[in-house]
């Protein structure tokens, strides 16, 4: 497509067209987190936290997944974390995500910062089920020094 003044929607399939012949496919983790951390909470302030969760529900319902494992298995393809699911009723759902791309190392700061997964989850999760949900994030490594992020969902 030209330069012209057609503003099309960046999708994810086109996002995930990586043409990087000698930088390959990948970014450091300290990149996605001086964006996400303190860019975007420099620039945001505590809006920052709701954007992310309200960027990661978008993703979540746009990927397409028709399951929780097709869930467990974008999460790691992606390099987000090791998702493990260890509750799964009719009304609840409880994932722990082992080594957190946004977290996971960090010295805790006193709060969660998971939003953008959690909302990820979120976005995902009301689409496989075809029902709404509540996500809320109950610990978190980097934010709280918990072993993992861990994220109830409730279902609706």
């Amino acid at each position: 497509m030209g330069r012209g003044n057609s503003m099309e929607e960046v999708t994810v399939k086109n996002a995930m067209q990586v043409n990087r012949p000698e930088m390959g496919d990948m970014v450091p983790v300290g990149l996605f987190r001086l964006v996400r951390l303190v860019a975007f909470e420099e620039v945001l302030g505590e809006g920052a936290s709701g954007l992310a969760f309200q960027a990661g529900e978008q993703l979540g319902k746009s990927l397409g997944l028709k399951s929780i494992e097709d869930l467990v298995k974008t999460c790691e393809d992606l390099k987000i974390g090791i998702v493990k699911v260890s509750t799964i009723d009719e009304k609840n759902i409880h994932v722990d995500v082992h080594e957190c791309v946004t977290c996971s190392g960090l010295t805790p700061v006193g709060r969660p910062l998971c939003f953008f997964e959690g909302g990820m989850i979120k976005g995902a999760a009301s689409t496989i089920l075809n029902r709404k949900v509540e996500v809320k994030e109950v610990t978190c490594i980097g934010g709280l020094g918990d072993e993992t992020c861990g994220f109830n969902i409730h279902i609706l």
